[in-house]
């Protein structure tokens, strides 16, 4: 009878540490699936953050682009209406103007493409345009080449 309560008791100690042991792998492999999962949301998750930033930013680069261009146009074309200027003055002030900003490649129109010849009351027009291929953060490779065209109209006094 002495052995058989031995045998008793030691199953009986024997099944709590069981229970002890067993809820500790339970929760290491809680603790590794958390992990799994994280390490899952993140492989998911990040790429797709980053496509957002990195979208965001090229759609800010073109507001910024056209609004310097669109300043630049103004710039020439206020140039272009003063008495006595020709189309060398506005096209140094708009050169000028893209090199100040860092703008690469711009081509520049004048309608008409002689300011000198202007009487009072006419209007003056001048379009600056610029790819974006040449002037983005990261090179375009997220959006296709297109040029960015921006103008302004002016009469002259």
């Amino acid at each position: 009878m002495f052995a058989r309560t031995t045998s008793f008791l030691h199953r009986f100690t024997q099944r709590r540490e069981n229970r002890y042991r067993s809820s500790q792998t339970k929760r290491t492999r809680c603790r590794r699936a958390r992990r799994g999962i994280a390490v899952t949301e993140l492989a998911v998750g990040l790429p797709v953050v980053l496509l957002v930033a990195m979208g965001t930013m090229e759609m800010c680069t073109v507001i910024r682009l056209r609004q310097k261009l669109k300043m630049i146009a103004y710039e020439g074309a206020r140039v272009g209406v003063l008495p006595d200027a020709g189309a060398e003055n506005v096209d140094w002030q708009c050169t000028t103007l893209c090199t100040d900003q860092s703008i690469e490649e711009t081509t520049i129109q004048m309608t008409p493409s002689d300011p000198s010849s202007l009487e009072s009351g006419d209007w003056f027009e001048v379009s600056v345009a610029a790819p974006f291929t040449a002037n983005s953060l990261t090179g375009a490779w997220m959006i296709d080449s297109f040029v960015l065209n921006e103008s302004v109209t002016l009469q002259k006094p």
